[in-house]
């Protein structure tokens, strides 16, 4: 077994014999995007819903939950359309300060099996730049700390690095299960293929660059796509090409397949060959959505990373023709990634995919380098 999976797994919060009465506190990533209405869309709990799974397991075994967790980028945020979700199916308290004596009141009374939510850790400027000591009530309070938040283990935030080294510290079920099915997907055979979309090169690139010796074919799509076509002297008119990465090294790959044709401003297919210099290409065509699926029908293993088109306008086609394709083959499947989460979800494809990870930047960054900082903090004590 890979050596970091190991000692994930050895400090996994199973190993812990007796959870009765111990105060546990737990960071989760909950972070969901709202409607207008200011509620959390049932359609986008996913990551609420994977958070059950360790919350669950400590209040069996008769744990007092404290959680912490974060929402959206503004300090101002508030999880409580968080909270006012989550009670509708599980009972939990919500703490909207973090006010020593309110907090050691709150704590201190909890009942075995109980859960409280704390407020938006990002309120408080330690904890971006790994000071926790604005929870240093909850510490104290505390016999032990769990990290499930994997989608924020790549930051060395104080709710993910210095806690881990104030109290006992150890992994949930869904960060051990995180590690488990990426490690395996990094250390994949030459039959894998990898699919990448989105816009921004800069932070995939050293993906790219290491899979490539190892993988059958990189399937690239979205503004991605335009980067090596563009290489190539492939004229791409107007569409976005993220110009962060020097690509010279990989150009000529012939491992990398990009798109054929593309959808483009007008809603129209063009062969990419017949790109004008007002056109912009949005999306994958249907003669490149059938060349990626013959690919992935052939492989083992899928590494899925990004939307095929410009998602977030309603360039959707490509994405869901990728998503239905991968969910159609019998290849071990891995994909992770907000929009691309968001792809398979609404399709309700998701039992098809052996694993999709809450991780965006996160995954990207195991992937390559097979660790985190939020993990190398608890296995390194």
């Amino acid at each position: 077994m890979n050596t970091v999976v190991q000692q994930v797994l050895d400090r996994s919060i199973e190993t812990v014999d007796d959870l009765k009465g111990k105060r546990v506190l737990l960071r989760i990533d909950v972070n969901t995007s709202l409607g207008d209405n200011g509620v959390v869309d049932p359609g986008e709990d996913w990551r609420i819903v994977k958070a059950y799974q360790t919350i669950d397991y400590l209040v069996n075994h008769g744990a007092c939950v404290v959680v912490l967790s974060h929402i959206g980028r503004n300090p101002d945020d508030s999880l409580k359309p968080i909270y006012d979700y989550m009670s509708e199916y599980r009972t939990i308290g919500f703490i909207p300060t973090y006010d020593s004596t309110i907090l050691e009141t709150s704590i201190t009374g909890m009942q075995h099996g109980s859960v409280l939510m704390l407020e938006n850790v990002r309120q408080h400027p330690g904890e971006e730049v790994n000071d926790s000591s604005f929870l240093n009530t909850v510490i104290e309070l505390c016999d032990y700390y769990v990290n499930d938040a994997f989608s924020v283990s790549h930051r060395e935030h104080a709710s993910v690095s210095d806690v881990a080294t104030r109290l006992p510290a150890y992994f949930g079920l869904q960060f051990c299960d995180e590690v488990k099915n990426l490690t395996k997907t990094r250390e994949a055979n030459e039959n894998t293929v990898l699919l990448l979309g989105g816009a921004k090169f800069d932070t995939k690139f050293d993906l790219l660059n290491q899979f490539l010796p190892k993988v059958s074919y990189a399937l690239v799509g979205g503004a991605l796509a335009n980067v090596f076509l563009r290489e190539r002297g492939i004229n791409i008119g107007a569409s976005f090409a993220d110009d962060a990465v020097d690509i010279s090294s990989m150009v000529t790959n012939d491992k990398i397949v990009l798109p054929i044709d593309a959808v483009d401003q007008h809603g129209d297919v063009i062969h990419i060959d017949q790109v004008g210099d007002e056109d912009m290409i949005l999306d994958i065509g249907p003669e490149t959505e059938q060349l990626f699926e013959t690919i992935i029908a052939h492989a083992d293993t899928i590494l899925w990373n990004g939307p095929m088109g410009k998602y977030e306008d309603g360039y959707t086609a490509g994405s869901i023709a990728v998503a239905d394709s991968i969910a159609k083959s019998d290849a071990y499947s891995v994909t992770g990634g907000g929009d691309t989460a968001t792809v398979i979800l609404e399709e309700h494809l998701e039992e098809n995919f052996d694993f999709i990870s809450t991780g965006g930047g996160a995954m990207l960054d195991f992937l390559v380098e097979g660790t985190l900082p939020g993990i190398d903090v608890i296995i390194n004590k």
